[in-house]
């Protein structure tokens, strides 16, 4: 910059131009017209306060080869401002190189073009090798300091973001968490970067969280260990607003460092976006212990939380809580009938079940998942069976589609269709070839999915066998479980009343005895 200077002034004193004024714009792309030094010389340029602009070459004036023969023909000419491009031979006043300038503007851009790509390219290598690009670490990293594309755990933060997990999974609302940890005090994630940079926050960013810094933490693969980038990029090398990328364009780097949570937590959580919980009590909102986990094995509809503090069931329980079918709650007997479950009733049975289930894994782990295996099995067999016909169906269609295509190129050559037709059959064989390919990718990761059962199998076992002495039963532990109970209406037998309770496991799903 200082060399460019030098020249400047040196040719401004030689040709008798005085008053010199600069205008830069460091660490600003010449692709980009809206930079604060530009816009400031033309404001000045409009306001007459300058005649004259001089730049070493045109691509200090920009890389826009639209934009700045915009200004050099038409901008400038009109406020009566000369422009001049040293190192190019351009200057407004001669109409001898209009030519010159354009094809320099050209050049200009192409270059631009050509640094884009290039960049893009580097950082799409970056990305593919796992290696985290950004200019701040992610809350619960830092970045090493032997390597900054690799993150390593921030003792400082790394709680607070299991702390928001944890809060996920006993069934708090985004908004809720933010409301918690503000209420701790806890600094917000930019908070803590200016905070380990020793200096203060000048940007005058809010201080607060709020819901979307919530979800967007609970739903950043980073914390389980793998790396996803490449989620927006620019709308052009001109135009550099930020947009979102399709999922298909994402790129995914697995076990690139170490993760701040397990994989069941992670689970459970975004399991949690299904079946958002359900049952709040009072003013407090606190989550029922199976909020959004019961269904009512008839209808099908959720259970309801419902409380009655007419049954006093002790001094240090107030309260009398349930569960009821929540069709049968607002419609009433036609809809359906209340599938009434005590709370204190359903938590011995489910408890009594995980510490069977945890002794049954310790004791006898072979027979068990053989058992899971085999009902698995059972259930998705048929399904199994549709999808691989399908499949070999698309397989035998694929090739005759490429034969299809050569004999309509070869019956137009030789003039036994006219070519409008061929190129209509040519259309309706490549769009029929793409709706099967896509089909068999569907296809293959459904099928795949499937032969992932024995380590969904395997994973449930190792999880639920540390559970075999449960004494208590609290939401994390249910959430990490459990991904739903059915319920169903009493029914008498031999002059008792009896009720069926399905309860599916995660990844195992409903295991009959």
């Amino acid at each position: 910059m200082a060399f460019q200077k030098r020249i400047l002034e040196t040719y401004a004193k030689q040709n008798g131009f005085t008053n010199l004024r600069w205008y830069t714009d460091d660490g600003f792309s010449g692709a980009n017209f809206d930079r604060p030094g530009f816009n400031r010389l033309v404001q000045d340029a409009t306001d007459h306060k300058i005649n004259l602009v001089l730049t070493k070459d045109l691509s200090r004036l920009g890389r826009d080869y639209i934009e700045a023969g915009k200004y050099t023909d038409f901008i400038f000419p009109s406020l009566g401002c000369r422009f001049i491009a040293l190192n190019d031979g351009v200057d407004t006043i001669r109409k001898n190189n209009e030519m010159l300038v354009i094809l320099k503007n050209v050049m200009n851009d192409l270059y631009a073009r050509d640094t884009s790509n290039k960049i893009k390219a580097v950082k799409l290598s970056t990305f593919k090798a796992g290696k985290y690009v950004g200019c701040y670490a992610p809350l619960g990293y830092r970045k090493s300091a032997a390597d900054k594309h690799i993150l390593e755990i921030d003792p400082v933060t790394a709680p607070v973001v299991r702390h928001i997990f944890d809060l996920r999974l006993q069934g708090n609302g985004f908004r809720k968490i933010a409301l918690i940890l503000n209420a701790e005090k806890v600094p917000a994630p930019r908070t803590f970067y200016y905070m380990a940079e020793g200096r203060e926050n000048h940007r005058a960013e809010t201080p607060f969280w709020n819901d979307v810094t919530v979800k967007t933490i609970l739903r950043n693969e980073v914390y389980l260990g793998h790396m996803v980038q490449n989620k927006t990029g620019t709308v052009s090398y001109k135009n550099h607003k930020q947009v979102s990328k399709p999922e298909s364009e994402w790129i995914r780097v697995e076990n690139t460092h170490e993760p701040l949570i397990s994989q069941e937590v992670w689970d459970a959580v975004q399991r949690m976006d299904n079946h958002p919980a359900r049952g709040r009590s009072g003013k407090s909102s606190t989550v029922s212990l199976f909020g959004g986990l019961l269904r009512c094995m008839d209808c099908g509809s959720s259970m309801r939380y419902m409380r009655d503090y007419r049954k006093k069931m002790s001094d240090k329980e107030p309260e009398y809580k349930a569960y009821v079918c929540n069709r049968y709650a607002s419609g009433g007997k036609n809809a359906c009938s209340s599938h009434y479950i005590n709370q204190k009733v359903l938590t011995q049975i489910v408890l009594t079940d995980i510490r069977c289930k945890a002794m049954w894994a310790q004791n006898s782990r072979e027979k068990l998942r053989e058992k899971i295996l085999a009902q698995k099995e059972s259930a998705g067999r048929e399904k199994l069976r549709t999808l691989q016909a399908e499949l070999s169906a698309i397989d035998r269609r694929l090739p005759e589609l490429d034969r299809l295509v050569q004999s309509a190129y070869e019956d137009k050559v030789l003039g036994k269709i006219p070519e409008n037709l061929c190129v209509q059959l040519l259309n309706g064989y490549e769009a029929e070839r793409k709706a099967k390919q896509e089909r068999r990718r569907e296809l293959t990761e459904l099928l795949a999915a499937n032969r992932e059962n024995e380590h969904s199998v395997d994973a449930w076992l190792d999880m639920v066998q540390d559970y075999y002495d449960l004494q208590e039963l609290d939401r994390p532990t249910l959430m990490r479980l459990i991904q739903k109970i059915e319920i169903s209406e009493k029914y008498t037998v031999d002059d008792h009343e009896e009720r069926d309770i399905h309860i599916y496991y995660n990844f195992v799903g409903y295991i009959e005895v």
